[in-house]
């Protein structure tokens, strides 16, 4: 069992996360790895207290500074839970630092802290946008590598809040029954689900709402991925007994957007993620009441 006390001192000096060697590194994700095993694919929270909050993050992408903001506020304001979407890494400057501080917030408070696997936690994306190349220069072993993605296999794919708001990376998945099928499966049980769930599991990391559109249709960003309109949305949400949907992928001008008459969030956690020539606030949303309330994040 990793220190608390050296996680603290991480969390409040991220400086220091810059020269871990990977040994403490190696401690901190097979610690976490032990909590995500015993969690299920489909996260679900029953607040007693409706007025308790559940803060909802997007992508972070290696934006430490956007990152600390939002510990601050977390800090500040103390809601019940905290749920990551997704993308902690990848094209930012700070992304293993970014991936240890939610990790080690994990370990300290598991009941309260949350990360769903996004389109970003997979080996062939880390490739591509910098994760992987970053991790072997600083500790030039790409083997060690295989332990962030033993961390990826076990992270749970959504959460559903108070039976009627659900948190996902992407969009809903073709797949209509897909949530029913994941209801009660462990993280580490992923394996032992059929292979027709697979493609489900993969649209809900990579989908994307298309406001004017009917049903499902291919998208730009690559085979099996789709857009997905407003009314296989409802009937998605209808056929599951869910009202709201808060997801992130997708990085707007205006920080985040509704879609479908306010049922659906998008969010984006890292500040202007396309650089300074687009600039773009990041937000986050919190759920209060069975309703959800977008934020800015003033840095």
């Amino acid at each position: 069992m990793i220190e608390h006390a050296f996680l603290k001192e991480l969390i409040n000096n991220p400086f220091l996360l810059s020269d871990l060697r990977f040994d403490d590194i190696s401690k901190i994700l097979q610690n976490a790895k032990d909590f995500f095993e015993k969690e299920n694919l489909l996260l679900e929270f029953n607040l007693k207290d409706k007025d308790k909050e559940i803060y909802v993050i997007g992508d972070i992408h290696g934006n430490l500074d956007t990152l600390l903001k939002l510990i601050e506020i977390i800090n500040k304001n103390n809601p019940e839970v905290v749920i990551f979407l997704g993308d902690i890494v990848d094209r930012g400057p700070k992304q293993l630092e970014c991936l240890l501080i939610i990790l080690a917030l994990k370990i300290l408070d598991s009941q309260k802290y949350y990360i769903l696997k996004g389109n970003h936690e997979t080996l062939e994306m880390n490739q591509y946008y910098g994760f992987f190349q970053d991790f072997v220069n600083r500790f030039n072993n790409s083997d060690n590598f295989n332990e962030i993605l033993k961390l990826y296999n076990v992270l749970p794919i959504c959460a559903i809040i108070n039976d009627t708001i659900l948190c996902l990376h992407g969009g809903i998945p073709q797949d209509i029954d897909i949530l029913k099928e994941l209801r009660g499966i462990k993280t580490k049980e992923r394996k032992s689900l059929l292979k027709s769930v697979s493609l489900g599991l993969f649209q809900i990391m990579w989908n994307d709402p298309k406001a004017g559109l009917k049903g499902f249709t291919e998208s730009f960003r690559g085979s099996g991925i789709k857009s997905f309109g407003e009314d296989v949305f409802d009937n998605f949400m209808k056929e599951n007994n869910l009202k709201l949907l808060i997801r992130s992928h997708e990085c707007f001008p205006e920080g985040y957007r509704w879609f479908f008459h306010n049922h659906l969030l998008s969010i984006f956690s890292s500040a202007n993620y396309r650089g300074m020539f687009a600039p773009s606030p990041a937000s986050y949303a919190i759920i209060k009441n069975d309703e959800i309330i977008p934020k800015l994040l003033e840095l």
